[in-house]
C-alpha cells in the first residue's frame, strides 16, 4: 500500500475488476479517437475526384486534424496535469462525436478541412490525459500491460476506421460512412463515461501557473526524454507516409486495385493489435529499450518488402510494418510514462506532440516526394530516417 496524495489506497492490478474497467474504458476511447483521426486516409482518392484537388491537397484532411492535435496535446496535457483528467476526456469525446456528425453536411472541401482542424484539437484530449491517468492509477509493475493494451486499441481503432471507411464508401458514399461512424462514437463515448473510475490519486496543482509550466518544460532538457520524443517523430513519419500514399500506389499500375480491396489491406493492423501485449511481456525479461529498438528494425524490414511488386509480399510487408511500428511505439510510450517522475501527462503530451508532428510530415510534407519519385520516394525516406535514429549515441545507452 502506498501513500498517494495522503490517501492510503492501492493502485489497480489485473487481479481487480477496476483494472479491467480502466483498461476497457480507455480502449473504447482509443477506438473512437483513432478511428476518427484516420477515417479519411483511405478515402483520399475519393476526395481528389469529388472536389478536384491533388493527392497532396487531399492529405490536408489528415494533416489538418493532426496539426491542431499537436496544439491540443500541449494545451490539454498541461490542463490535465493541473486540473484533472476525467472531465477533460469526457469533453474531448463529446466534441469529437459532435464534429464528426457535422462533417457529412459540409458544402465544400475547405469547410471540411476547417471542421477537421477544429476536431483535431479535441481528439487530443484522450491521448494527452490517458497516459497520466494510467501512470497514477495503475500499479507500476503492471503499467506496461495497461499501456500496451491501450496502444493495441490505438491500432485497432486505426484499422477499424480505415477498413470501415474504405468498404462503406465503396458501396455507399462518404457522407453516409461518416454518419455511421458518428453512431459508433455515441456508443463508445457513453460506455467510456459509465466505465472509467474516478481519479483517486490525482492531486490538484496549487503551484503558480508559471512555475507549473516551467516544471512541465523540464522534460525538454532530459536527454533520455528527447530521444524518446525523436523516436515518436520518426516512427510516425515512416508509418503515416506508407499508409497515406498506399491507396494511390495500389490504384495505379501494375496493381489497379479498387478502393474496396485496398481497404482490406488495413486488416494488417491486426498484427499491430496483437504484437504490443506480447512485446510487453518480453520487455519484462529483456527491458523496454531493447524491445523498442527491435521494433524499429522490424518496421524497416516491412517497408522494404513493399517495394517488391508482388501483392502477397506487399501484404506481408504491411503486416510486418504494423508489428514493428506498434511494438516500438508502445515501448517508447511506456518508457516516457515510466521515466517521468512528475507532470506525467505533460511528458506523454510532449511525446505525442512529436508523434503527431510526424503524422503531419508523413501525410502532407512527404507528398512532394510522392509526386516526384512515387513509391520509391516513400521507402527511401523511411530508410534514411531510421538510419538517422540509429546514429544517435543516446539510444545505445538506453538499450
Amino acid at each position: 500500500m502506498k501513500d498517494f496524495g495522503g490517501k492510503k489506497e492501492k493502485p489497480y492490478t489485473p487481479k481487480e475488476p477496476a483494472f479491467w474497467r480502466v483498461t476497457i474504458a480507455l480502449m473504447l476511447a482509443s477506438l473512437l479517437v483513432f478511428s476518427t483521426l484516420y477515417v479519411f486516409q483511405p478515402l483520399l482518392p475519393v476526395f481528389v475526384d469529388e472536389f478536384q484537388v491533388t493527392a497532396t491537397q487531399s492529405s490536408f484532411l489528415v494533416s489538418s486534424a493532426v496539426i491542431s492535435m499537436v496544439a491540443g496535446l500541449f494545451i490539454l496535457g498541461f490542463l490535465a496535469d493541473r486540473y484533472g483528467r476525467l472531465l477533460l476526456m469526457h469533453v474531448s469525446l463529446g466534441m469529437t462525436v459532435l464534429l464528426l456528425f457535422a462533417m457529412p453536411f459540409t458544402p465544400s472541401f475547405e469547410a471540411l478541412v476547417g471542421l477537421r482542424l477544429l476536431q483535431g484539437f479535441f481528439l487530443a484530449g484522450v491521448p494527452a490525459a490517458a497516459m497520466g491517468y494510467l501512470g497514477e492509477e495503475v500499479s507500476p509493475q503492471h503499467l506496461g500491460l495497461a499501456v500496451t493494451l491501450y496502444i493495441s486499441s490505438n491500432a485497432l481503432g486505426g484499422m477499424g476506421g480505415r477498413v470501415a471507411a474504405g468498404y462503406l464508401t465503396d458501396i455507399l458514399d462518404w457522407n453516409t460512412t461518416l454518419l455511421i461512424m458518428s453512431g459508433f462514437g455515441i456508443v463508445a463515448a457513453t460506455l467510456f463515461i459509465l466505465l472509467l473510475p474516478k481519479e483517486r490519486f490525482y492531486v490538484k496543482q496549487k503551484t503558480p501557473l508559471r512555475k507549473d509550466l516551467q516544471g512541465m518544460l523540464v522534460h525538454l532538457k532530459d536527454t533520455h526524454m528527447l530521444v524518446l520524443f525523436l523516436m515518436g517523430l520518426l516512427l510516425q513519419i515512416v508509418f503515416t507516409a506508407v499508409w497515406t500514399y498506399l491507396p494511390f500506389y495500389l490504384q495505379a499500375d501494375p496493381f489497379n486495385w479498387p478502393l474496396k480491396w485496398i481497404s482490406f489491406t488495413y486488416f494488417a493492423y491486426g498484427f499491430g493489435v496483437l504484437a504490443p501485449p506480447l512485446a510487453g511481456r518480453l520487455s519484462m525479461k529483456i527491458g523496454l529499450p531493447k524491445v523498442m529498438i527491435a521494433g524499429l528494425f522490424v518496421l524497416l524490414a516491412g517497408v522494404w518488402m513493399t517495394t517488391l511488386p508482388m501483392p502477397p509480399v506487399i501484404l506481408i510487408g504491411l503486416a510486418v510494418i504494423c508489428m514493428g511500428f506498434f511494438v516500438a511505439h508502445s515501448m517508447a510510450a511506456a518508457l516516457v510514462s515510466k521515466t517521468a517522475s512528475h507532470h506525467r501527462s505533460g511528458a506523454s503530451g510532449f511525446y505525442l506532440i512529436s508523434y503527431y508532428i510526424g503524422v503531419a510530415i508523413g501525410s502532407t510534407a512527404i507528398g512532394a516526394l510522392w509526386e516526384q519519385f512515387m513509391w520509391w520516394g516513400i521507402t527511401a525516406t523511411s530508410l534514411v530516417l531510421i538510419l538517422v535514429f540509429a546514429c544517435i549515441p543516446m539510444y545505445k545507452k538506453m538499450a
